[in-house]
């Protein structure tokens, strides 16, 4: 089994932490091979960033996606940035619906979701957008547990983020979880 992750949007938004803390969960509290790269110019705010995480069971020969299996875009131009790389009829496709209006037809349909919203209005802080889709990312694939996220969050977040961290990792992982019974039915 071979998971190719990758996470886009714009500096600032939590992108190679959202990367980061898949990777740990992952690779130490889910004892799967993890490889984590990531890609930001050189602004410190504002600019491209992006976070690429592969998965797997076994040892992991080639540390970068070739096919994509998961794309979360956070802003849209990340989402126009690295479209092209995403397969018809394989990748699943999640975007931050509040800050993504037009998004492209695609095979499975992307999946938006309020986060900066829900973020804003439910947290008071956007900067926890990232941990709503993380959490959603989780419920829809069931790639990582909760468990191992909070754990994650628990060793690697600064204790002013934390409470509120992992508070929106739970509501996200609530909302993809009721995503994925919607589809079911």
């Amino acid at each position: 089994m071979r998971r190719e992750v990758r996470v886009a949007g714009f500096g600032g938004q939590g992108v190679v932490t959202m990367g980061t803390i898949l990777a740990v969960a992952v690779g130490v509290h889910e004892d799967l091979e993890v490889a984590q790269t990531q890609s930001y110019g050189p602004e410190a705010r504002g600019g491209a960033c992006r976070s690429d995480v592969i998965i797997s069971d076994e040892p992991i020969d080639y540390p970068k996606p070739l096919h994509l299996d998961l794309f979360i875009a956070l802003s849209p131009a990340a989402l126009k940035q690295y479209w092209a790389e995403v397969p018809e009829g394989k990748t699943l496709v999640l975007v931050d619906r509040t800050l993504i209006t037009d998004v492209p037809a695609h095979d499975p349909p992307v999946i938006g979701i309020e986060a900066t919203r829900i973020a804003e209005e439910e947290f008071k802080n956007r900067l926890v957008a990232n941990m709503i889709m993380l959490g959603a990312m989780a419920a829809l694939t069931g790639w990582v547990s909760l468990a191992a996220l909070e754990k994650t969050i628990i060793e690697r977040m600064p204790s002013g983020n934390l409470e509120k961290s992992r508070q929106a990792l739970r509501r996200g992982f609530a909302i993809g979880a009721s995503l994925k019974k919607e589809k079911a039915s």
